[in-house]
């Protein structure tokens, strides 16, 4: 055969316009021409070269997750290098898809933290925080950067620690000094009063915060105007109901402190609670005027400026609808099925609301409550036939739940407002406004199969808060077991002088216990920067409290001496000079 027939095999051209030709030519790569003998003639069955030996690929770890402590190599050239991922660009050509990376690697090993000239991991060596080996003792060293989405697991969410924070500043706020001039400095057993709504003064209700001064627990108190009948009993069925969608009625009294005849009912208070109007229907926004989607208007003003009740009503709808401002059907349900079982624990006891529109349902976080139940009752004490207030009472859930859907208090024309509903939500929630508003005979019991399964929804979306809370009390829970060890701590160490010795906790078992918080809280690193690490004092506290076998080294403030000690003997010397200032401690009142 003619050898001129078979021509060496030589890999296809790429053009010059190529993007993939000019990432080859700029990084000097040439298409591969190694023929299938050479390669066989490299293969070796000897292990591997020396240079060849460590190998290191990088590991895709997704954000927010973090390697475990057991998981950490133990010296940083064992470390693998973290590679930033390269951007990958495909292009065909002749056929082939090519990938190749359109960033320089080596560039982002240099600069992505993964390896550096000097080949250390996460820095250079100036740049790494080593504890100083020096005062007042030797760490582990830290680590250059935190790890990403460790410090996610220490921590509360921010949603969850905005709420725990709004419930605990609420009761420091401080009154109005305009508005609380008038007010008495205490009724019957409560004082710091301060004003819940604005005082009206056609009002025949006002409503304040009060301390009871004996307890301290905070209540609030529903004042009715020169009251001078006798309450019924039907208010006093009141005190029986206790239902966590209902705020618990405690008692009531009446006084003169207001200068006339006052009845005063006390409620529990919840802390940071809005209303349903403030909430979603008065339309105001920060920085807004007032003048929202359901702000209300007074049809009878005199103000030529002041919208009319129905064109106010249609714009309304029509730029809530524009504006996306409508709430979410999942919100709306969650608010039914919770007004519905507080409905259904009130008629049950044989009682009617009487009070439930906007003004009168309290929302903190997704919990929903009704509010100031009974004082229609006080108001009211004539015999009414409850079985007609039982009616109108689903008349005013239909009312309200048709208002939170059309994001507006401004509900008259009904036709309008139904097809709101029917364009936006589901038929389910149409059907239900409808039955509640037009139906001649209803129970609450009938609204359940008409709620169907989103009563389950409702109830896995709290469980599944009460697992997260839960969760987070338990990262919590001994932090006030780590504060009583601390100030037992700060109790004994630094005492000018006990009984007539000054220094006595400048020796014996307290001088460890000083050099305990040097080690716990002046430590510094080889730079002699402070070195700050929460885990650390929080490790060596629960060591403490333990009184674990585990030894520290304590080293004095002069380096001149190191003290190896155990946990259990550091506990023993807290206990012992601890003993030693309570008996001589005088009793507690």
């Amino acid at each position: 055969m003619d050898p001129s027939i078979y021509l060496p095999y030589s890999p296809p051209s790429l053009p010059q316009e190529s993007k993939l030709m000019t990432y080859m030519n700029r990084n000097n790569i040439s298409t591969p021409t190694r023929s299938l003998n050479q390669s066989y003639n490299k293969l070796t069955l000897e292990s591997s070269p020396p240079s060849a030996r460590k190998v290191y690929v990088g590991e895709c770890i997704p954000i927010k997750y973090y390697t475990s402590v057991a998981m950490l190599p133990e010296s940083p050239s064992n470390t693998p290098p973290h590679l930033s991922a390269p951007q990958i660009h495909q292009e065909n050509v002749g056929g082939t898809t090519y990938f190749y990376p359109t960033n320089d690697v080596n560039a982002s090993l240099n600069t992505s933290g993964g390896l550096n000239s000097s080949g250390l991991i996460g820095g250079s060596e100036h740049n790494m925080a080593v504890p100083s080996m020096a005062y007042p003792q030797m760490y582990a060293p830290i680590p250059a950067s935190p790890i990403q989405g460790l410090g996610d697991t220490f921590y509360m969410p921010e949603q969850i620690r905005s709420e725990m924070q709004q419930i605990a500043q609420d009761p420091y706020t401080q009154p109005n000094a305009r508005q609380c001039q008038n007010l008495p400095n205490s009724l019957d057993d409560y004082t710091e009063l301060l004003p819940l709504e604005e005082l009206s003064p056609h009002s025949n209700t006002t409503s304040f915060r009060a301390t009871h001064r004996i307890h301290g627990d905070q209540y609030a108190l529903r004042r009715l105007h020169s009251y001078g009948t006798v309450p019924s009993k039907r208010f006093q069925s009141w005190k029986q109901i206790d239902h966590p969608n209902i705020i618990r009625l405690n008692h009531w009294f009446t006084t003169r402190a207001f200068g006339d005849h006052s009845m005063v009912i006390v409620y529990d208070y919840h802390p940071a609670s809005v209303t349903l109007m403030q909430r979603y229907l008065d339309g105001r926004t920060p920085g807004s005027n007032g003048a929202g989607n359901g702000s209300y208007h007074d049809p009878f003003s005199s103000d030529p400026d002041a919208p009319r009740p129905y064109t106010h009503q249609k714009n309304a709808m029509l730029r809530a609808v524009a504006g996306g401002s409508l709430l979410p059907e999942a919100v709306l349900w969650s608010i039914l099925v919770q007004l519905t079982a507080g409905l259904r624990a009130i008629h049950a006891a044989g009682l009617a609301c009487r009070t439930l529109d906007p003004t009168k349902v309290l929302t903190m976080g997704c919990r929903i409550r009704i509010a100031w139940c009974g004082v229609a009752d006080a108001l009211h004490a004539n015999e009414i036939d409850i079985n007609q207030a039982q009616q109108d009472d689903l008349t005013a859930l239909g009312r309200l739940t048709l208002a939170l859907a059309c994001r507006t208090i401004h509900c008259d024309n009904l036709p309008l407002s139904i097809e709101l509903v029917s364009r936006t939500y589901s038929v389910d929630l149409k059907n239900l406004i409808i039955y509640l508003l037009s139906a001649p005979r209803r129970s609450v019991t009938d609204l359940m199969p008409m709620i169907g399964a989103r009563f389950y929804t409702q109830v896995e979306a709290f469980e599944r808060r009460t697992d997260i809370l839960e969760s987070h009390l338990a990262r919590e829970l001994d932090n006030g077991r780590m504060l009583r060890l601390l100030m037992k701590i700060c109790f004994i160490i630094e005492r000018p002088e006990f009984n007539r010795d000054h220094k006595w906790a400048e020796t014996g078992n307290r001088y460890l216990l000083k050099l305990f918080r040097d080690y716990l809280f002046h430590s510094v690193t080889t730079e002699g920067r402070p070195w700050l690490d929460l885990s650390h004092v929080s490790n060596c506290l629960n060591q403490l409290d333990s009184g674990t076998e585990i030894q520290v080294g304590l080293m004095t403030r002069d380096e001149g001496s190191v003290l190896l000690v155990t946990y259990a003997e550091l506990k023993h010397c807290l206990d012992q000079a601890f003993a030693e200032l309570m008996q001589v401690t005088p009793p507690s009142p």
